[in-house]
């Protein structure tokens, strides 16, 4: 199966989901990426190039905006959507999110949650599954702001991973891919997780994937470490949360491994 992308836009008053001429072509054949703006008529089709309605242009609309995984590479949306929080999950999780979102509606809920079923899908059905999914995680150096004497005495103490400067969140590499999140103490992670809903707040346990430009298939640990800690201000992270059965298998072992200690 594919993968789907999802965005919510940060600035709206209510939740809003952006979801995930033929002609110059690269050598291969295929058309070359279209770099594309939110404000955009038009995107271009991955594979003929033809042009597509772009579905960001309705800045009212409250349901989710769905992207093929392809759709969302090919017009290069991740530099597009900066101010956007996006997701990535397979199409078959995301088909479950969409039934379970519109049963809840029909069931009634919250009246702090979004009134679209696949609004409510997006958001609070995905909290709930046990599949892995990718989101993204926007931050500015600039903006931190550090803790007080007191809370930085109380999250002095520190295990055997790095601890991030100003994002102050420690990381390690267990070989599992990425960096896995082992703790987040008071800093730009523990302050985007407070403006956040919670399947956008890191938690331990979860992989940061790509930091910037990095590549996530290819770049390795200390690579993404180097652009978490070098980075002039602007961080892009993507997160990577783990299915729930090998998140709680991880942190039982953590938990083991600190009772021992």
């Amino acid at each position: 199966a594919g993968s789907s992308q999802l965005a919510s836009d940060l600035s709206a008053s209510q939740l809003s989901f952006p979801l995930l001429t033929m002609g110059d072509e690269d050598d291969d054949g295929r058309p070359k990426p279209n770099k594309a703006n939110i404000d955009d008529e038009f995107l271009r089709h991955p594979h003929s190039g033809a042009y597509i309605r772009n579905p960001l242009l309705d800045k009212s609309r409250s349901t989710p905006i769905f992207f093929q995984a392809p759709e969302f590479q090919h017009n290069c949306l991740e530099e597009a959507l900066v101010e956007y929080n996006c997701l990535t999950v397979s199409e078959h999780s995301y088909r479950e999110m969409m039934r379970q979102g519109s049963q809840s509606a029909l069931a009634g809920g919250s009246s702090s949650a979004p009134t679209s079923p696949l609004a409510r899908a997006a958001l609070s059905t995905l909290g709930k599954t046990s599949k892995e999914y990718e989101f993204v995680v926007n931050v500015k150096k600039s903006t931190y702001v550090p803790p007080r004497a007191g809370r930085r005495r109380a999250e002095q103490k520190q295990g055997n991973g790095t601890l991030v400067d100003k994002l102050n969140i420690e990381v390690a590499d267990d070989h599992g891919g990425g960096l896995r999140v082992e703790d987040v103490k008071e800093g730009l992670i523990a302050a985007w997780n407070r403006r956040q809903h919670p399947v956008f707040q890191v938690r331990p346990g979860d992989r940061v994937v790509k930091a910037n430009g990095t590549d996530s298939y290819k770049a390795t640990p200390a690579q993404i470490l180097e652009e978490m800690e070098q980075a002039s201000d602007t961080l892009r992270l993507l997160f990577r949360r783990p299915p729930t059965e090998r998140r709680n298998s991880k942190l039982s072992m953590s938990s083991q491994l600190a009772e021992t200690l």
